[in-house]
């Protein structure tokens, strides 16, 4: 047990080193496209404080480390759904296939929905009778394989687009994550690198415009079409590194703890933590805590729990649900089903 102590006390001294470090970097907030790709899926891994790079051993692991995924050993798949902020909707639906010596292949989809809205000009503040929406996607392929018994690589292939009204973004971009296990009581450690690609730039019907090249001059043609050439933006890069160990683990219980130490390129470097309590691996009880470091966080604690049966053989499902606090802006409710077959 000291061991293990000083196992997470090392991660987390070093996590808060380098928290101290980015106090004085300037925030870089809103300097990103495709803020869904940040939306932590998976109803088990937000209860437990997005704390899961390490711990990757579920059909969730395709979003947190796809090196997660070579760990399974039947098809599974998982839907998930939250009630976002703002009256937001966003789904998530993925799936896996192990083929033994050849790795594991799998497949996803993420979709985020606004809410339609009237088009308000200075002149119309009420509205001119048309409405616009936007909405988000993302499409990838996944592969993972053990290269070690206990060295595992995993990675994403992903198209993502980006749509406001008759303005779209599109943008292609890779993930790669590795786990590394230990024999001192299961300790993990896991590495993930997101986000890694293009950049997104609008363009579309809206950015059009007729303008007069010379307006000093009669007789010219006054109404040249134009089109605005928009800003381009990079996607949300984010470097994880975590650890997670089972300081208890028998047929009876399992205690999993973890902690993930985060680095972004649009904020602060930041820190989560979680714990999961399993009872006979059927029922479960969660908690953790995200964003440690982040000046000015909008909440941060996570709850949870879920529920596994077992069919016979190797067919199970597994319900789970998450709180997550986010301040000012009320909480969030995320349920999420996964089936093994």
């Amino acid at each position: 047990m000291k061991r293990i102590l000083y196992v997470l006390g090392g991660v987390i001294i070093s996590a808060f080193l380098g928290l101290s470090q980015s106090t004085a970097q300037t925030v870089k907030s809103g300097t990103t496209a495709a803020q869904f790709l940040k939306i932590g899926i998976g109803a088990r891994s937000v209860g437990m404080g997005e704390a899961f790079v390490a711990t990757a051993n579920d059909i969730s692991a395709i979003y947190w480390n796809p090196a997660g995924l070579s760990s399974l050993t039947a098809n599974e798949a998982i839907f998930f759904h939250t009630d976002w902020l703002a009256g937001i909707s966003y789904d998530f639906a993925a799936f896996s296939i192990p083929l033994g010596e050849w790795g594991t292949f799998g497949g996803f989809f993420a979709g985020l929905t606004v809410p339609s809205d009237k088009v308000r000009t200075v002149h119309d503040p009420e509205g001119t009778g048309e409405f616009f929406g936007a909405s988000d996607i993302a499409l990838g392929i996944s592969y993972a394989r053990k290269i070690t018994d206990r060295f595992s690589f995993g990675m994403n292939a992903k198209y993502i687009k980006e749509r406001i009204w008759n303005m779209a973004a599109s943008a292609v971009a890779v993930d790669v994550g590795t786990i590394y296990r230990s024999q001192f009581h299961d300790l993990r450690i896991g590495m993930m690198m997101s986000n890694f690609g293009t950049q997104m730039q609008m363009a579309g019907r809206n950015a059009l415009l007729f303008v007069d090249i010379d307006p000093t001059l009669n007789g010219n043609n006054e109404a040249i079409r134009a089109q605005l050439e928009m800003e381009k933006w990079s996607l949300p890069l984010q470097f994880r590194v975590g650890m997670a160990i089972d300081p208890v683990k028998n047929d009876l219980m399992r205690l999993t703890v973890g902690a993930d130490a985060v680095h972004p390129n649009d904020n602060m470097e930041f820190v989560n933590f979680g714990m999961e309590y399993a009872f006979k691996e059927m029922l479960f009880v969660r908690g953790g805590y995200r964003g440690l470091g982040i000046n000015q966080l909008e909440g941060g604690l996570t709850l949870g729990g879920g529920f596994q049966y077992r069919f016979g053989g190797a067919a199970k499902i597994s319900l789970n649900y998450a709180y997550a606090n986010y301040g000012r802006l009320n909480s969030v409710n995320r349920y999420s089903i996964s089936v093994v077959f």
